[in-house]
């Protein structure tokens, strides 16, 4: 049981190292006004991106 526990923290932290890495894209998105794409579309995908796996890897932090 204790491979699962440690298996599942390092998910965890995987997980949140990804929502950064799509907050700091959507910013850098957003900074750079991308023709064809509206601020507000990559806003809205990149913040529930970044929410979900924020919040799926602090769930599986919680549980191992």
């Amino acid at each position: 049981m204790h491979y699962g526990c440690n298996m599942r923290q390092k998910v965890g932290e995987y997980l949140l190292d990804i929502s950064k890495l799509v907050f700091a894209g959507m910013a850098l998105s957003a900074i750079m006004e991308m023709d064809g794409i509206s601020n507000a579309a990559v806003v809205a995908v990149g913040a529930s991106a970044t929410i979900g796996t924020a919040i799926i890897g602090f769930a599986l932090i919680r549980r191992s």
